[in-house]
């Protein structure tokens, strides 16, 4: 199959395109508007680290290292870690297992449901992890 340029006049004398819209213009406007504000969103956004590079040339020092605990910071990051993880399962089981029960998929209920377990033993780890016995 070959395509062959028409010319443009020999196409309007067909008079097979489709007959002219007025919403159409109005669409195209519409676009090129989007089009536009979706580049000057960007243009802004780009700009934004000129502001973040301006506090750098402040120099911070470290008030008192006597009391620091690099256990506990490390656990603090993995525990905060874990909490994000589990607000995200979260929210994925409770939309999984509305939508499977909606559709009446059983299995998908079950798998919706292991999401919102494993989602709220990630949020309550420090918690578990206490009653196990191994955190103090």
């Amino acid at each position: 199959m070959r395509i062959a340029a028409v010319p443009r006049k020999e196409k309007e004398r067909s008079g097979k395109e489709k007959p002219f819209h007025p919403l159409t213009k109005g669409m195209y406007m519409a676009k090129k508007a989007v089009k536009m504000a979706v580049v000057c969103v960007t243009y802004g956004l780009c700009r934004l680290h000129a502001f973040a590079m301006s506090g750098l040339n402040k120099t911070y020092t470290i008030a008192d290292t006597t009391n620091f605990n690099p256990e506990a910071m490390i656990l603090n990051l993995a525990f905060w870690i874990s909490r994000l993880v589990g607000i995200g399962m979260l929210v994925w089981g409770i939309y999984g297992y509305v939508t499977a029960r909606k559709d009446g998929e059983a299995e998908s209920m079950n798998g919706a449901l292991g999401k919102l377990i494993s989602g709220c033993v990630l949020i309550a780890m420090p918690s578990v992890m206490k009653g196990l016995g191994i955190l103090s």
